[in-house]
């Protein structure tokens, strides 16, 4: 025969297990309902983000919202600008932190002068079977310690997918000031 003492404590025992079984419960539906599932994309397709930075030497250039064409459409169509920079990460994935960043440091005059862009993008693939679609936002810096350096805040905008049939080019932030631009879009390989 159990003893009152012996009787209480395998209740608080049994209690316990049940609140960490319900716990456990609930955070295995509350996982499968929020976990997104990896985008659909056709067998072996790798989704890449790919991102340009230009800037003006002619003032009377001006920067368009979307470009239009294939890459070297795109570079024709910059004419009036220098590129800054152009990077490609290869099978971006939902999620994924981007970061680019080219900058120099240089000795100017007996102290360090530092120049440059870098950049943290988050990523979106937020494509289904029927579609595709993604996104990306994030920070940059416009880094040039002669004059005043310039954080940016890019919000969420909508890519274009060169799988879809349309080239396109699209400007995430220009900083008319410093005649700077950011371009971005995706494309797919094998």
């Amino acid at each position: 025969m159990q003893s009152a003492t012996s009787k209480y404590i395998s209740s608080i025992f049994v209690r316990r297990n049940r609140q960490r079984f319900t716990l456990l419960s609930a955070v295995a539906a509350f996982l499968m309902l929020t976990v997104t599932p990896l985008p659909a994309h056709a067998d072996g397709e790798i989704r890449n983000f790919n991102f340009a930075v230009f800037q003006k030497y002619d003032e009377n250039f001006e920067f368009e919202p979307i470009v239009l064409g294939k890459f070297s459409d795109f570079i024709q169509a910059m004419k009036g600008s220098m590129v800054l920079m152009i990077s490609q990460t290869r099978n971006a994935v939902n999620g994924d932190v981007i970061n680019v960043q080219q900058d120099v440091l240089r000795d100017a005059e007996g102290s360090l002068n530092d120049m440059g862009i870098n950049c943290s993008l988050s990523y979106l693939d937020l494509s289904s079977e029927d579609n595709t679609s993604f996104e990306v936002g994030g920070l940059c810096k416009i880094i040039d310690s002669l004059n005043t350096n310039v954080t940016v805040i890019i919000p969420m905008i909508a890519l274009p997918d060169t799988e879809q049939g349309i080239d396109a080019w699209v400007a995430l932030y220009e900083d008319e000031e410093n005649g700077i631009a950011f371009y971005a879009n995706v494309s797919s390989s094998q």
